[in-house]
């Protein structure tokens, strides 16, 4: 068994890797069934994430430039399409509008998004099509595969953004576009003559905006006539002007000089602007920098200011996982220590607000994760500011097969990304004794480091070698003495490391998915350490006792599927830890641990340790290693056949139950509510039958019910329910239940469920009806469902007898349901917000409709 608390707004453990790993090893097998033949997996939640975030366009002449762009794009005769101007104009903005609302409008069969940059790499160009289409690529046929997914399609529309040189479709795998195929291609770019190589029939210059224009999206970002004061208004006017009417110099010097009130600052912004310089680059407009360098000149202080450059260490283009991003800050000194991880989180955070809100980074999120994001030419910016002063180097994301030549290792580097690329050993002797930062991590072939190669970097402070297949680290790694941050996360040939018991200042050691035999030989001397992950490495063969109750700084405790199972006595071998140095830890605000059995957990239950937490969630897991939120705990034994002894803390909020033998979910409730409990997922369960047997649990805040591969699952309640029985359900889904006939019950629709909006079915072999009513109902309202998925039901004949009444409804998804031969509409009541039909064609025309009209009025939604 294994156990987890967390508090909110801590250092988040899932990264987009880690949630991505958790994500496909909890529902592999349910991704596997829900895979369509074209091979796009069926999404629970089947929201709209295919459009992309975008701001509003300012000005009547972008306005205009938009709808040309969407008349050529319209035009039977013009298939490829450039869209150019200089960098920060706006064209990009304009595009991802046109690109929404496309998407929306549906009038290709597919329009893809690809982000292209100035480090083009034919097969990452590849694999991000390949995604959007839905098919794997083999090294050998590449192209021809893309071409043949292509071919698949009625036409397409693809949207090349940032394109800095000529791209050759056929060695892409994208068929030529023309009138025949109806397809067609858009690209932005910031020169003319990648459009003329591409051999665009339309060329399309995006220029700044009018003067008016300007000065009206200017004032919009300053604050408006109550800043500007007549006296202020003609200065404000000039630094406007100093914009040169780019969208992004005018957002950026607006935001710096938001609720400026006093008119010497505005004098001074003024002479600044026209005063600084910025070494010009190959392709950029120096005048843009030099705007935009302001608002960097602008941030509050210095920290801000290399808060704000430490960002350019990524890769171009590359999404930045927040906790991540300040993690690096903390241990650099960029954020002052105050003892307490929380709020130093906090004071990162206020920071990303500062140069978000000055437009130096842009919001995102992938898989759920918070990132911030550069857009490129603030990157470049920021690339040009740190040569002013050598003390970056910053090659990320370039392919380089070998690492840098010793000569520019320069002595005042003091920030190094070599991130992203393709070295494979790392030699030499490199002079850096000032360097504080070193990523080397993504380097998935890297697998050697000479023994001389870190002698001269004592100041270093972080070290990220993540994803890199080194087998072993050079001894000179245990004298790093000022190390504060040691990422090896996903070195999966790393089976020991070097001593560490000179790390002092170690506070971050994460070992995630290393698969360690040992523990790591002086982790008892780190006493500064707050973070230590070394879980799923699968191998750890035991724990010495005496080790965490040294740590007791320790904040983060990562183990589980480490390979060690936390015992509740040491009877058998002295040496070895118990769950009471568990408790022993003050500090702790997060843990993942695996417990040798019931008794041990129920100790720590007992301790109350979980108390102060904010937030918990649970998870009994036998054996299947899942995604787990902030702020989870877990409990897990795969010999563990009954639950009933579980002392789960009452605020419980979220539930896993996998490889357990229970007859009815109330036998995991017996010492605790489930009245907090929002979310509920079961797996691989044998013996349950029902969740409740009737008025017994209720769940009146469940929000969420899954369960997978439960082959005895009858059906939510055995016996009538009570009125609060999963009244706020809204996600409802069920797979690889065989004995399940019913899922839902009338009575209990009607009276407990009117708040699902997604109800996904899948491989159940028996199942007859969704919904179970009598024939003479004529009317079911699910007032707020939006989307109903069902696959491989083979014996399903009805999605419900009466005629389904629900408005809100966006989806349909049917495959391969052979014996479902109606669906359950009225031609006067087809729900208004429907858009997307999943059906295979031959099903579609075996379906029986007691309306003609009803077909016609539903066929353009077919897909």
């Amino acid at each position: 068994m294994c156990l987890r608390g967390l508090c909110p707004n801590c250092y988040s453990r899932l990264k987009q890797s880690k949630h991505l790993e958790k994500l496909i090893s909890d529902v592999k097998g349910l991704l596997e069934n829900g895979r369509f033949s074209d091979g796009l997996f069926s999404a629970s939640l089947p929201e709209n994430q295919d459009s992309l975030p975008a701001t509003d366009i300012q000005g009547s002449t972008a306005k205009r430039k938009r709808d040309e762009i969407l008349r050529c794009i319209r035009d039977p005769d013009v298939s490829k399409i450039g869209v150019y101007g200089m960098g920060g104009v706006g064209k990009t903005t304009i595009m991802t509008n046109i690109y929404n609302q496309l998407k929306e409008m549906q009038e290709f069969d597919i329009v893809i998004w690809v982000t292209v940059s100035s480090s083009f790499i034919l097969e990452k160009l590849q694999d991000m099509i390949a995604k959007e289409l839905g098919c794997n690529l083999s090294e050998t046929s590449r192209a021809k595969t893309l071409y043949a997914a292509f071919r698949r399609r009625k036409n397409f529309l693809i949207f090349f953004d940032d394109m800095w040189r000529n791209i050759c479709l056929e060695e892409v795998g994208v068929p030529e576009p023309n009138r025949e195929n109806g397809s067609k291609i858009v690209w932005t770019t910031r020169s003319i003559r990648v459009c003329n190589s591409m051999e665009s029939q339309r060329n399309i210059k995006v220029e700044g905006l009018l003067k008016e224009e300007a000065w009206t999206l200017f004032k919009d970002k300053v604050g408006g006539e109550d800043v500007i004061s007549p006296e202020i208004e003609p200065i404000a006017k000039e630094v406007a002007e100093e914009c040169g009417g780019l969208p992004l110099a005018l957002i950026t010097v607006g935001r710096a000089l938001r609720e400026t009130y006093q008119l010497e600052v505005w004098r001074n912004a003024l002479q600044e602007l026209r005063s600084s310089s910025t070494d010009q680059i190959e392709g950029m407009e120096e005048e843009v920098f030099r705007r935009l360098k302001f608002s960097y000149n602008r941030l509050s202080n210095d920290k801000v200011r290399e808060c704000f450059l430490y960002c350019a260490l990524y890769p171009e283009d590359k999404h930045i996982d927040v906790d991540e991003l300040i993690g690096h800050w903390m241990p650099e000194g960029l954020i002052v220590e105050v003892g307490i991880w929380e709020r130093e989180i906090d004071k990162g955070h206020a920071i990303l607000k500062e140069l978000k809100d000055s437009c130096m980074l842009e919001s995102s999120t992938v898989y759920g994760q918070e990132c911030v994001k550069m857009h490129d030419l603030i990157r470049d910016l920021a690339i040009i500011i740190t040569r002013e002063q050598p003390r970056f180097m910053v090659k990320a994301g370039l392919l380089l097969k070998e690492s840098p030549k010793e000569e520019e290792w320069a002595e005042s580097l003091e920030r190094v990304s070599l991130m992203n690329n393709e070295i494979e050993t790392l030699h030499g002797q490199p002079n850096c004794p000032q360097l504080l930062t070193l990523f080397l991590r993504e380097n998935c072939t890297l697998n050697n480091i000479s023994e001389t190669f870190f002698k001269h970097m004592h100041n270093l402070r972080v070290l990220d070698l993540s994803y890199t297949d080194i087998e072993s680290l050079p001894d000179a790694l245990s004298d790093l003495t000022n190390l504060h941050e040691l990422i090896l996360e996903h070195c999966r040939y790393l089976e020991c490391l070097p001593s560490l018991a000179k790390l002092h200042k170690l506070r971050v050691l994460d070992l995630y998915r290393v698969p360690l035999e040992e523990v790591p030989h002086g982790l008892e001397n780190l006493v500064k350490l707050r973070r230590l992950d070394i879980s799923y490495g699968h191998s750890l063969r035991s724990f010495p006792s005496g080790i965490l109750s040294k740590l007791t700084k320790l904040e983060h405790l990562f183990m589980e599927d480490s390979g060690w199972r936390w015992p509740y006595s040491n009877e058998d071998d002295k040496d070895k830890a118990t769950v009471a140095e568990i408790i022993s830890l003050e500090n702790l605000t997060e843990l993942l641990a695996d417990f040798s059995d019931v008794t041990s957990f129920n100790i720590y239950s007992k301790s109350g340790r979980w108390k102060p937490l904010k937030k918990s969630n649970f998870r009994i897991n036998g054996g299947i290693s899942g995604v787990v939120p902030k702020h989870a705990m877990c409990l897990k034994d795969r010999d563990f056949r009954n639950v009933s002894g579980v002392m789960l803390p009452s605020i419980t909020e979220r539930l896993e139950i996998s490889n357990c033998y229970f007859i009815l979910l109330s036998d995991v409730f017996a010492s605790a509510s489930s009245r907090q409990l929002a979310s509920l997922q079961i797996h691989e369960c044998d013996a349950l039958e029902w969740i409740e047997e009737g008025g017994e649990i209720g769940f009146p805040n469940l929000q969420k019910l899954q369960l997978t591969r439960v082959p005895n699952f009858r059906g939510l309640c055995k016996q009538k329910a009570q009125q609060e029985a999963f009244r706020n359900l809204r996600v409802l889904e069920i797979f690889g239940c065989h004995q399940l006939k019913w899922l839902i019950p009338i009575d209990l629709l009607q009276n407990n469920l009117q708040n699902l909006t997604n109800i996904a079915v899948q491989n159940c072999d028996r199942m007859k009806e969704i919904i179970s009513c009598e024939t003479g109902l004529t009317t079911i309202i699910l007032p707020k469902l939006e989307s109903l998925m069902m696959k491989d039901l083979p014996e399903l004949t009805s999605i419900c007898l009466g005629k389904l009444v629900c408005d809100s409804l966006r989806m349909i998804i049917g495959l391969k349901c052979p014996n479902l031969k109606k669906l359950p509409f009225s031609i006067d009541k087809v729900p208004p917000a429907l858009k997307k039909i999943s059906w295979t064609k031959e099903w579609w025309d075996t379906l029986e409709w007691d309306d003609p009209h009803l077909k016609e009025r539903l066929q353009p939604l077919v897909k």
